[in-house]
């Protein structure tokens, strides 16, 4: 009778267990039709007189009713398991642990009708990892994954509890900030970029990988009123940061007209001292050098060009190429650029790829007035041995405006505050280039340098690191300006 009871509790819990349809359900029920009948045959030969022994007959049967009734009970776990997968995934990412994206486009929607219903605003901000792929080819998908996932683990814990961070796709996320108004988004998305470029992530091999990020930006109702009018503008303002080289903050409102062929973003034709201001600011964000560093390498290229003795129109090239000479550090990762101390044989890897990156993004941003400034951002980083990057040109063969531009580069650089040392002072300055004259400098652009700062009081008053005196002497020994002049 033991048995038997077994049996009928086993075809009980099969039965409770297989509210399944299709083959799950058939497998179901006939179990339990099959424990069912084994029960019926047990009563009807239990005999009255207990044995003395247990017969093999029902000892197999007992085991068998056992096994059934475990059985049962594993499948209807799993597949309590399973189904609660399923809910699982429908709104948390099965990788990153975020919100979904189905959650996101919920969320968008009620955003778009609380926001309309009560006046308010709200950003949403697209982000997408800059040359993620290769992270994956080289490391493998599995080093890939674990880096999303702590990357969006990271992302939220730089935001309200308010705030949804959902997994957009592949390696875009999205993020809605209710209740914030343009100002706020940029200060946001912005934080997040310079967070972003500043991570590190651990391969289990304990190879340091460094990202960046590309971030498009809109605003309800500015930009849109509806889920997939926002959408599109943040993806068009994304894909315009994309343009200009990623490591970026592009906000929808600012994006120029899109008038080239192809689908290819274009700059606005509105005059090449407004392209010129736009890409010099877009890389004035980096860090506090080179915020005013553009400007007054421009203006000492420009005094430079003049003392050589230059027609007025190549000094104007030159003064504006100076001006977007380091366009191509919009791809670098902040964490390099302010690195304190000696940068990895990676680091400076990344390091010599700007004056390529320049040129590319110069090419990509579809103006044409800007074309004969390409050979300045390009070669700027030769030097007159032949030494320099990225084509190691040599002597005459470098554009003299690039010439000009490496030594009121390396000047400037010398004589500002760096996170890996302190700024110079003028003779300081002029030794170290003249040291390296013939070298990494042209000659003749170095004597017009000196003699140009010797006599302009004004444009050597501009070169000083936040306005301090310039003290008299030399202070510490100086390394060359090459070594991280830029």
């Amino acid at each position: 009778m033991l048995t038997a009871g077994f049996l009928l509790a086993g075809s009980a819990v099969t039965l409770r267990a297989g509210r399944l349809k299709g083959l799950g359900r058939l497998l179901y029920l006939s179990t339990a039709l099959f424990l069912a009948a084994l029960s019926v045959v047990l009563v009807l030969t239990h005999s009255p007189q207990p044995p003395r022994a247990l017969p093999a007959e029902q000892l197999v049967l007992l085991l068998a009713a056992v096994t059934c009734f475990a059985g049962s009970m594993t499948l209807r776990k799993d597949r309590s398991t399973v189904t609660a997968q399923i809910l699982d995934t429908a709104t948390v990412d099965a990788l990153t642990r975020v919100a979904s994206h189905r959650v996101f486009q919920d969320r968008l929607a009620h955003e778009c009708e609380r926001a309309y219903r009560f006046g308010d605003s709200f950003m949403l901000a697209l982000l997408d990892l800059d040359g993620f792929h290769p992270v994956n080819n080289r490391h493998g998908h599995r080093t890939g994954d674990r880096i999303l996932v702590e990357l969006a683990h990271r992302l939220c814990s730089q935001l309200r509890e308010i705030d949804l961070v959902a997994r957009f796709g592949g390696d875009q996320f999205a993020i809605i900030l209710p209740h914030t108004f343009e100002k706020g988004g940029r200060e946001v998305t912005e934080r997040l970029r310079q967070n972003v470029a500043a991570w590190v992530f651990t391969t289990t091999d304990g190879i340091e990988v460094r990202l960046t990020v590309s971030v498009g930006v809109c605003s309800y109702p500015q930009d849109g009123a509806t889920p997939p009018e926002l959408v599109d503008a943040a993806q068009r303002a994304l894909a315009f940061a994309k343009e200009l080289g990623g490591n970026q903050v592009q906000l929808s409102r600012e994006l120029p007209g899109r008038d080239a062929p192809d689908n290819v973003v274009s700059l606005p034709r509105s005059g090449r001292g407004a392209l010129v201001r736009g890409l010099a600011a877009a890389v004035d964000v980096r860090d506090r050098y080179t915020q005013e560093h553009s400007r007054l390498v421009s203006e000492l290229s420009a005094g430079i060009a003049r003392a050589i003795g230059l027609p007025s129109i190549d000094v104007a090239r030159i003064k504006e190429g100076a001006m977007i000479h380091d366009v191509g550090k919009i791809g670098v990762p902040d964490a390099i650029l302010t690195k304190e101390g000696s940068l990895t044989a990676e680091e400076w890897k990344s390091i010599r790829q700007h004056p390529v990156l320049g040129k590319r993004i110069i090419e990509q941003a579809q103006a044409p007035e800007l074309q004969d400034l390409m050979p300045l951002v390009l070669h700027h980083q030769e030097h007159y041995d032949g030494t320099g990057y990225p084509q190691h040109l040599r002597g005459q063969n470098i554009p003299m405006g690039a010439r000009i531009i490496a030594a009121a580069d390396a000047y400037h650089a010398i004589r500002s505050d760096r996170p890996y040392r302190s700024g110079r002072t003028h003779m300081e300055a002029t030794r170290e280039l003249q040291r390296c004259s013939g070298g990494q400098f042209d000659p003749v652009v170095v004597d017009a340098l000196v003699a140009l700062l010797e006599k302009d009081d004004r444009l050597r008053s501009l070169l000083l690191p936040c306005g301090e005196a310039d003290p008299p002497g030399l202070r510490i020994p100086l390394a060359s300006p090459a070594s991280r002049s830029s």
